[in-house]
């Protein structure tokens, strides 16, 4: 037996059904003497009936159990990944200039026939190499210079160049015995004025990468030069001497007679220079 009740379309036949049944049996009972309100009464009961009725459907169907639809869940917030850690904002970069090295002299490469040209260094005076063979580095004095032999009277070491209006040149050189000949070589330069004498400002000629030369100050040697030394303490006058120890040789610098200014220059890697050779 179907205990559930009617539902859909069996339930709209059972209340038109029932609608039938009940206008049948008032039509039925109209010929029986009956009180206008009885009837009037009978019509408000069917109309209310039906009434009912279709509310009653709708409860019934409010009643009958339903599929079940589970409501959509509520959307779930999309996962995020972590949050980036905030890049703080660099520091303004301070550029720090490199330091300016202290400016030192410097010459350009030289010229065969112009002395002014010849950088003096420890072991070379221009084109002229310590430890060079004499006759090939006064070969390459004669672009330049031309040499003065010894005359009667004279006191010139052998190896002495001039031209005028620059500082004069001598070799000093040393023999040394190679397979039973005896060989020359250059074992220093002196650079002078060109008299002789004590000049009063630079003579056009050799200088060092600095720019001294015969006839700068001592005042100029001390201060390009600060470990110059003088080579003898106790006499700092005229004629006095002050040595600059290189790497590859000994600059030494001779005060004229008027106690100021560079007379002489010794190159060389002994900075005592030998004696003059007279005669010769």
């Amino acid at each position: 037996m179907n205990t559930e009740p009617p539902t859909g379309d069996d339930l709209q036949r059972m209340l038109v059904s029932m609608k039938h049944t009940v206008l049948d049996r008032a039509e039925d009972r109209r010929t029986a003497p009956r009180r206008r309100g009885r009837r009037a009464g009978v019509a408000i009961g069917v109309i209310a009936l039906l009434g009912l009725g279709a509310t009653s459907g709708a409860v019934a169907l409010g009643m009958i159990p339903q599929p079940f639809t589970a409501s959509a869940p509520a959307p779930s917030p999309s996962p995020t990944g972590p949050a980036m850690p905030s890049t703080p904002a660099a520091a303004p970069v301070q550029e720090i200039p490199d330091p300016t090295p202290t400016p030192t002299g410097t010459k350009g490469a030289f010229a065969l026939n112009d002395p002014s040209t010849w950088t003096i260094s420890g072991s070379e005076v221009g084109p002229i190499a310590i430890g060079g063979a004499f006759e090939a580095e006064g070969d390459d004095l004669g672009v330049a210079y031309r040499s003065l032999p010894p005359g009667e009277g004279s006191c010139k070491v052998p190896g002495t160049w001039a031209r005028e209006g620059y500082s004069t040149i001598e070799l000093a050189w040393e023999e040394t015995e190679t397979s039973g000949a005896l060989v020359r070589s250059v074992s220093g330069v002196l650079i002078t004025a060109e008299d002789g004498g004590t000049p009063t400002s630079l003579v056009p000629g050799p200088t060092t990468a600095a720019g001294i030369g015969v006839g700068s100050t001592i005042g100029e040697v001390r201060a390009v030069y600060p470990t110059l030394v003088n080579s003898a303490p106790d006499f700092s006058g005229p004629g006095s001497m002050w040595d600059v120890t290189r790497a590859d040789g000994v600059l030494r610098f001779q005060v004229g007679t008027d106690g100021e200014h560079v007379n002489a220059i010794w190159v060389s890697t002994d900075p005592n220079r030998p004696m003059a050779v007279c005669g010769a």
